[in-house]
């Protein structure tokens, strides 16, 4: 997996948590003292919710569904 830095990430970049990748988050803001990146998601029920993480924490969506895509299939 991609190793990030602080700088990577910017307002509006869609991410996920390196422990949840079924949970995609979009970034609202980042803190340049703390490192820490805060971002917003949606439940299944609609429901707005906020955290805050440290971007350590997290990848960026394109670039870890692109990693799993460049797969290739052979046959016999």
């Amino acid at each position: 997996m991609k190793e990030y830095k602080f700088e990577d990430f910017s307002i509006g970049n869609s991410v996920y948590h390196k422990s949840n990748t079924n949970l995609k988050m979009i970034v609202i803001g980042t803190d340049p003292e703390t490192y820490e990146i805060k971002c917003r998601w949606m439940d299944k029920n609609g429901v707005k919710n906020e955290d805050t993480f440290l971007f350590a924490e997290l990848v960026k969506v394109d670039d870890y569904n692109s990693e799993y895509r460049s797969f290739s299939i052979s046959s016999l």
